[in-house]
């Protein structure tokens, strides 16, 4: 099944589970199609959910259906030109499932997406585990990595221009992370920060390197 008819898929065993109405779930899963079909998105696409989804089915989550919730909305909100990101998309699930949902759930997924602003620590075994989900694609292989590098580029590109990218990309991301010496924050995923690290470090160089 391709990434679309999974993501239609899981959204809507989601929304089953939370026992919410059919006609919010769907008008929900056509908003998530939507945001996440922009064609100016590359990276945080249907995919991005579909793969964090699979992953997250082999950990040991307290509540999966929160996390699930939170991997649904984290990028609803994607634009490149704003840093509030984050905090719209939160604001957005709580807006579509007030009332739907007991409040104590709906805070916590925000609280979850609200953490993927900073990835860091926040002390909730489910909250970290969905933040080292978002950065999983650093440590996988080098051609992987950088099929995500470059399409993380192109949602860019066209609002700040190339040099403004590489530079902000090395001053902004690359180097504080690579100075912080590590990425993930659970022990399910600390395995794959070395092969991070050593990807950082490659962007860096085909950044300063390569002006294809």
């Amino acid at each position: 099944m391709p990434p679309a008819g999974v993501f239609a898929a899981e959204w809507r065993d989601l929304a089953q589970s939370l026992t919410l109405p059919a006609t919010l779930s769907e008008s929900i899963l056509t908003e998530l199609q939507t945001g996440y079909g922009d064609p100016a998105r590359h990276y945080h696409t249907q995919k991005h959910i579909v793969s964090m989804l699979k992953q997250a089915a082999d950990l040991e989550l307290k509540d999966r259906d929160v996390a699930r919730l939170a991997i649904f909305f984290h990028d609803l909100v994607y634009d490149p030109t704003r840093s509030d990101n984050e905090q719209r998309s939160a604001d957005l699930l709580k807006q579509r499932l007030s009332g739907f949902i007991p409040a104590e759930r709906r805070e916590r997924a925000a609280a979850i997406i609200e953490a993927t602003a900073g990835h860091q620590a926040t002390g909730d075994h489910d909250a970290d585990l969905v933040l080292d989900l978002d950065m999983a694609i650093l440590g996988q292989a080098w051609p992987v990595y950088q099929a995500y590098a470059k399409s993380v580029m192109a949602e860019y590109l066209p609002h700040i221009g190339e040099t403004a990218w590489r530079q902000g990309r090395i001053s902004l991301f690359l180097d504080p992370t690579l100075a912080r010496g590590k990425i993930f924050l659970t022990d399910r995923f600390k395995p794959l920060n070395d092969r991070a690290m050593e990807n950082l470090r490659r962007e860096k160089v085909w950044l300063i390197g390569d002006k294809s």
